[in-house]
């Protein structure tokens, strides 16, 4: 099965839903799409935006993640694109790679990136214009307008080492505790969701639409 996995910036998919990536890799076709750049707003050298590509694939071998599309839309600045045209382009991944279940970004947090992303999916996987049967958001860590509320969770005791190997190539991402994107807070944050579930280590995820044929 394909699956399509959408990232507002690079790293977003590693510490959002790695250890599930994963998981669903051994079976199924995984295609990231990667909306921005993710480095222009903090660095002004344009070598970094290579560095953090690379990062990227180096992370999705990690995690056995098929294909990449990277659409290079500048880092932090979503709001100054069109929303039409974020639509079409994220139509022509879904169009290309055909995929029955999409992940996105969450809805509720301060970044609006994410925010964006996650209104263009909408768009993109919905009814009668795409394949996807599935949608679902994930949960970044960081500042957020109100709490995640999971409605899904995966089991990722297994898979969890793999995440931090991930996440970690993104060597310019990683901060210290008591950072949200610090090792630390992203294992206490995977030990938290498994609490709520009776699991050991779990990533949450909101189910946005389910069509069941």
């Amino acid at each position: 099965m394909n699956i399509l996995v959408l990232a507002a910036h690079p790293d977003d998919e590693a510490i959002g839903m790695g250890g599930t990536i994963k998981k669903l890799s051994k079976k199924n076709n995984i295609h990231l799409c990667v909306l921005t750049e993710g480095v222009s707003a903090q660095y002004n050298d344009k070598k970094m935006i290579l560095e953090r590509k690379n990062a990227c694939k180096k992370s999705g071998k990690i995690l056995g993640i098929s294909n990449y599309t990277f659409l290079d839309f500048p880092d932090m600045k979503l709001d100054s694109i069109p929303h039409l045209e974020i639509n079409k382009e994220l139509e022509k991944v879904v169009s290309k790679f055909n995929p029955k279940i999409v992940y996105s970004p969450p809805l509720h947090d301060l970044n609006n990136d994410h925010r964006l992303v996650f209104n263009s999916a909408l768009v993109a996987t919905r009814p009668f214009s795409s394949s996807v049967k599935q949608l679902l958001s994930y949960e970044c860590p960081g500042p957020v307008k109100h709490p995640f509320r999971p409605t899904v969770y995966q089991n990722i005791e297994k898979e969890f080492s793999y995440k931090l190997k991930a996440f970690k190539m993104y060597k310019s991402e990683v901060m210290k505790f008591p950072h949200p994107r610090s090792i630390k807070a992203i294992e206490n944050l995977a030990i938290q969701r498994g609490v709520e579930c009776s699991l050991k280590k779990a990533e949450a995820f909101q189910l946005i639409r389910n069509i069941i044929d």
